[in-house]
């Protein structure tokens, strides 16, 4: 097989990979926000301590993304806020909705941590990342004048994401915002396979942390 029918063919897949690539934002406001200047917001999130690479791995994310696109307020990182906290992050006893922060907030570790910190609001982090469907097969073969594969796979990955901003003063929900986004990945193999990666989860993170930026400016 030549280059140039190498290349034809690599082109045409990118292609077919950026058409298959969606992304869905929202946003849902329930209560005015107030977020003043030199405040603080934690992120938290229970799928962070489920031992999922995947879902750590959004959540750095997500942390990474919001310390470093706006300087307004002083973000509280997950893992230090866990650890502060520790055992009423845990995933037992951390609050899973709004209707968990009284009691969540009735323990002196964490009024005081809250206190010290001038930590307004916590940003609760859910969702995943999942495959949906794959297609396809690969074949990989060496023998004395050489070796290489053939074939072509590929498979759907859908990240969905939310994050639900909760006022610790009013023990409710002011707002949440979600991101939405379906990929697809393939990888053609003519002797040295190209893997064409979507990348559904660090997109998911960009619209999650720009829908939280905006969310958090109308304050």
């Amino acid at each position: 097989m030549n280059n140039p029918i190498l290349l034809i063919i690599f082109f045409f897949i990118t292609t077919f990979i950026s058409s298959c690539t969606t992304s869905r934002l929202e946003e849902q406001v329930n209560l005015p926000l107030n977020l003043n200047e030199g405040e603080s917001i934690a992120v938290i999130s229970n799928s962070y301590h489920s031992g999922n690479q995947t879902e750590y791995d959004f959540i750095q994310c997500v942390n990474k993304s919001l310390s470093k696109k706006q300087d307004y307020f002083n973000l509280i990182q997950t893992e230090y806020f866990q650890n502060m906290l520790y055992p009423w992050l845990e995933p037992r006893t951390a609050p899973q909705t709004p209707e968990d922060l009284p009691e969540f907030l009735s323990r002196d570790l964490v009024r005081g941590t809250l206190e010290t910190h001038n930590i307004k609001y916590l940003i609760n982090i859910s969702g995943e990342t999942k495959t949906n469907s794959s297609s396809g097969a690969l074949s990989c073969a060496a023998g004395p004048g050489g070796g290489g594969c053939f074939g072509l796979a590929w498979w759907d990955d859908t990240s969905s994401y939310s994050a639900s901003v909760w006022d610790i003063a009013q023990q409710s929900s002011v707002g949440s915002v979600s991101a939405t986004v379906s990929g697809t990945s393939v990888i053609p193999a003519l002797i040295i396979p190209i893997p064409i990666i979507a990348r559904t989860k660090s997109s998911a993170c960009d619209g999650l942390v720009k829908q939280l930026l905006n969310f958090l400016s109308t304050s």
